[in-house]
């Protein structure tokens, strides 16, 4: 269902999980996922709450969590990278990853001599996921899926995610809802409650799990969604971020 545009309520430091998407959520969507960037000023609010939250912040986003570290630095966090086959559980581990790059060979092959046939399809080689990019060419939607569905047709174990001008092919049983409730179960994220806030389809797998968990989830931009709330915009999420990151300064 649709909700109307209702503030997430103010994180107490002392009992909330935050976790954040990362494309339209902390930066705004780009035809070139490369060009994407964070101001200086929105990366010291993260590290901020980071240190009000004690280290129970997390990005989890399908983007690899190498991508991800980039586009954050100097900041070290917790992670989850597509969706969830990547994971970093506290900001000082080593990145573990859940699957290998090898059980997609045959989708590499299959989709190779379609996707050099369609001119405006990108393929996208995140090693544990396949993307196939149509952005700016929404008219390609369903060519990309037929595309994708007939490469996976007969390999076992693969998903199909659809997200924002976007077709994702990765290893079955993992989403962002998974991998927040793995972070769920250990510290400093245990016991908490979680706040996640996501702009996507692919993030209504994390809303549900907030709910089962008695948490908040905050859908970003428009569109129907399981979330209890919303913001506007990426710079809806900044200004709520900097109310939060100012409340602790105030605090001290």
């Amino acid at each position: 269902m649709f909700q109307t545009m209702t503030m997430p309520p103010t994180l107490d430091p002392a009992r909330h999980a935050l976790f954040l998407d990362f494309d339209g959520t902390l930066v705004e969507l780009r035809d070139d996922p490369q060009a994407v960037a964070i101001d200086a000023a929105e990366l010291d609010r993260l590290v901020e709450l980071q240190s009000r939250l004690s280290g129970a912040l997390a990005v989890l986003s399908g983007r690899r969590i190498a991508d991800l570290d980039r586009f954050l630095a100097p900041l070290r966090f917790a992670a989850a990278g597509v969706h969830g086959l990547e994971r970093r559980e506290a900001a000082e581990d080593d990145v573990v990853h859940l699957a290998g790059p090898s059980i997609l060979d045959p989708v590499r092959e299959a989709l190779r001599q379609p996707l050099e046939a369609e001119e405006g399809l990108r393929l996208e080689d995140k090693g544990t996921a396949l993307v196939v990019h149509y952005r700016g060419r929404s008219e390609l939607k369903t060519r990309a899926t037929v595309i994708v569905e007939d490469a996976v047709r007969g390999v076992p174990d693969l998903a199909v995610m659809h997200g924002h001008d976007i077709v994702e092919i990765h290893v079955a049983g993992m989403d962002k809802g998974r991998a927040l409730a793995s972070f769920m179960t250990h510290e400093p994220f245990l016991g908490r409650v979680p706040v996640y806030l996501g702009d996507d389809t692919t993030d209504e797998f994390a809303f549900a799990e907030v709910a089962r968990l008695g948490g908040v989830g905050v859908k970003v931009g428009p569109g129907e969604s399981a979330a209890s709330h919303r913001l506007a915009a990426v710079d809806s999420v900044h200004r709520w971020l900097a109310l939060e990151a100012d409340a602790g300064g105030e605090a001290n």
